[in-house]
């Protein structure tokens, strides 16, 4: 079995559970090394088995780790069931927050009342969200791919251009310096649109005087970056400064201040009274923040609805990005990705977070 696979074994004994069913495709692949588009990765104590069909016979056994047996079904359930990998009186964890009712129902129906099923899916968000060197080491290159990219973009941006061209532009740069595909879909909002947290790309023309927010992430190894920069085509004005300047100063004293053994709540309230000492805190409207790994989004969540409980954590990587957001006006957001450390963090992005005016 690999590291990973291990650590999630020995949570599974802490956590009184015989095994769990894996149904989330990233998770499936951090676990086992697939990254086929239909699967099941069921762990035992002391087992793994990755269920899937014929499509990916080849694909499976040239990807899975060592450890991981592969069983070629349609029937996943119901092939747990004959090969009495499930069996009676286990209590098997599930993805919860990623199996439909349908799924569930499923599941029930084919083991019957011989198998407890238990909301397990915290079990594995925790293991994701400490990284490896080696893990930090991937996100730090897909970082550093989105750096070199809004250093290019800062070079060919001009008036005129549309949003969706600016995007696919990014896209195609972010491939060229080595990245395995676009982390997310990416945000170009230029102008009034970018009072929208998530303005995904339109077909507007970017005009001389706008603020453009731009938010995008790089894929090395499987692992993601989240960058996003606010910057002006052309002299911004006085207010757009202003704001910057606000969520510029929340940003950095974020970053100075996150560290091990705070709470996510308390890393989001750094950033936010800020911006609400500002006069701004209704205007923003979204977290501070989020884990970031194989998935864009993970666990935790930095934001003032987060659990007293969760606290940052050593190894853990997170981003890190308040905003200011003006209807019928602009918006501003600063985002970067940093590594949770004792007494502080490491920060990932190099880009610059200076206003840039070009």
């Amino acid at each position: 079995m690999s590291t990973r696979l291990k650590k999630l074994s020995s949570s599974l004994k802490k956590n009184n559970l015989d095994g769990i069913i894996v149904s989330h495709l990233p998770d499936i692949h951090y676990l086992s090394g697939f990254s086929g588009s239909a699967g099941t990765l069921f762990v035992t104590r002391k087992n793994a088995y990755l269920l899937t069909d014929g499509r990916y016979e080849t694909q499976a056994a040239a990807q899975v780790n060592d450890g991981v047996e592969v069983l070629i079904d349609r029937a996943h359930y119901t092939r747990l069931k004959d090969e009495k990998l499930v069996r009676k009186g286990m209590t098997l964890g599930f993805q919860s927050q990623y199996v439909s009712v349908a799924q569930y129902e499923g599941m029930k129906r084919i083991f019957k009342k011989k198998v407890k099923l238990e909301a397990g899916g915290r079990l594995i968000s925790e293991l994701t969200a400490v990284k490896t060197e080696e893990e930090v080491g991937y996100i730090k290159r897909a970082a550093n791919m989105a750096a070199r990219v809004f250093r290019d973009v800062l070079e060919i941006v001009k008036p005129g251009m549309r949003e969706n061209e600016l995007a696919a532009e990014i896209s195609w740069l972010g491939r060229s310096h080595g990245s395995e595909g676009d982390a997310f879909g990416i945000i170009v909002a230029s102008g009034q649109r970018s009072a929208l947290p998530h303005g995904r790309a339109s077909t507007k023309k970017l005009k001389s005087g706008e603020l453009i927010t731009l938010d995008f992430g790089c894929i090395y190894k499987g692992f993601n970056s989240d960058m996003t920069r606010t910057f002006a085509l052309g002299e911004p004005g006085d207010e757009a400064r202003k704001i910057y300047d606000i969520v510029y100063k929340a940003e950095r004293v974020g970053v100075e201040q996150a560290r091990a053994g705070m709470s996510a709540k308390e890393l989001d309230a750094v950033c936010r009274d800020i911006i609400e000492d500002a006069g701004y805190g209704e205007a923003f409207s979204h977290s501070t923040g989020h884990g970031l790994g194989i998935e864009v989004h993970e666990f935790p969540g930095i934001s003032h609805r987060s659990p007293d409980e969760v606290k940052l954590r050593e190894g853990m990587v997170v981003t890190i990005e308040p905003g200011i957001y003006l209807p019928g006006k602009f918006g501003v957001r600063i985002e970067d990705d940093v590594l949770i450390e004792n007494g502080g963090c490491r920060e990932l992005t190099s880009a610059s977070r200076k206003l840039m005016v070009v």
